[in-house]
């Protein structure tokens, strides 16, 4: 669908500031996509009518053209990943193996395709579904090309507000022992997600979001992660892009009390995330730019782990996933990045 055709479907923009645009939209034609329907839900079928059809090798070659095109037209070309949630797949470790399933057309995700053709051109890709596309043959590849890599899942909304409650919550000293979280929306996202392969993706990205907060407290936590942590997701089609989100929270405390805080957040889902990715746009294309001694950022630009709920560094054995820590982490990069003093919470100067 041209865009226009596509705002009319999805409904989410005011349908008299659509028509006022009807003549630029109809100008934005997609290009043909790659796609492999193994790796999503099969009730895609539908959607699914202007791919780009050929071997590994060949879709590759192909989504190197666009991208070359891309680049001939724009001074720099950022390559963000929007697309329908994919099955988790079976990490690659090597290059070689990576290139050896390309060439021999092993059945691979369409979003790996599109990370190695980005990567191949040097450019950056940011991964806002919480399929595990940064395969460690993917992560060594943009290390050679000096590509750059971030992500992945955008957080928003539901996820977003469960990292600023788990860090109150456990940074008061009370025990976070159960949280639900429960969600209900009619957009191709909840379309796709009800096909458990694509939902365990989806499942997997939400449950890591409050183990920074619970790592920082061990007195609470001395067995590690033993909250009860539930996320469903359904398929309602009537509030289209409206979601619904619902949260409990239940904490032990004081004599083994139960405090339990319950949360309720309706949101235009698309509308949420837009600025989401323009921020990361904006940010990702900065990082590239910056040198520290003489060296680049990356391959992993983790200084975006703000804006995604499982967040990929260079370091998996250090992530942080708490929401003010994080905002913290980038705000004083960029201060240090334009010659200012970062923040210093001890306000000795102040105070002492």
């Amino acid at each position: 669908m041209d865009l226009y055709r596509a705002c009319k479907r999805a409904r989410v923009l005011e349908p008299s500031l659509v028509e006022e645009l009807r003549k630029e939209l109809e100008e934005v034609k997609p290009l043909k996509a790659v796609l492999n329907a193994e790796f999503i839900a099969s009730n895609q079928a539908d959607r699914a009518d202007n791919v780009f059809a050929g071997t590994n090798l060949e879709c590759v070659e192909q989504l190197r053209r666009d991208m070359q095109a891309m680049k001939e037209r724009c001074e720099k070309v950022v390559v963000l990943w929007t697309a329908n949630t994919e099955q988790m797949a079976e990490n690659i470790e090597t290059v070689e193996e990576l290139e050896r399933r390309i060439a021999q057309n092993e059945p691979l995700p369409a979003s790996v395709l599109y990370c190695y053709s980005a990567v191949q051109e040097g450019l950056v890709y940011l991964n806002g579904s919480p399929q595990n596309t940064f395969h460690p043959a993917l992560l060594s590849l943009a290390k050679q090309h000096r590509a750059f890599l971030g992500g992945s899942d955008f957080k928003s909304g539901q996820t977003r507000l469960k990292t600023c409650l788990g860090d109150f919550l456990i940074g008061s000293g009370l025990k976070l022992a159960a949280v639900v979280s429960y969600n209900h929306l009619g957009n191709n996202d909840g379309k796709n997600l009800q096909e458990d392969k694509c939902f365990q993706s989806k499942r997997i990205s939400k449950a890591s979001v409050l183990e920074d907060s619970i790592l920082s407290n061990p007195v609470l936590y001395p067995q590690g992660n033993d909250i009860d942590h539930e996320v469903v997701i359904k398929y309602v089609p009537f509030v289209g892009d409206s979601k619904r989100a619902l949260d409990e929270y239940s904490s032990l405390i004081f004599m083994n009390g139960v405090h339990t805080i319950a949360s309720y957040n309706v949101c235009e889902d698309s509308l949420l995330a837009v600025p989401l990715m323009i921020d990361l746009v904006i940010l990702a294309e900065f990082c590239t730019r910056v040198q520290i001694d003489g060296n680049n950022l990356g391959p992993v630009l983790s200084y975006l782990s703000f804006f995604f709920k499982a967040p990929s560094t260079n370091h998996q054995e250090y992530v942080v996933n708490s929401f003010a820590r994080q905002r913290a982490t980038l705000t004083n990069f960029l201060k240090l990045t334009a010659g200012y003093m970062p923040d210093d919470s001890s306000l000795l100067g102040f105070k002492f």
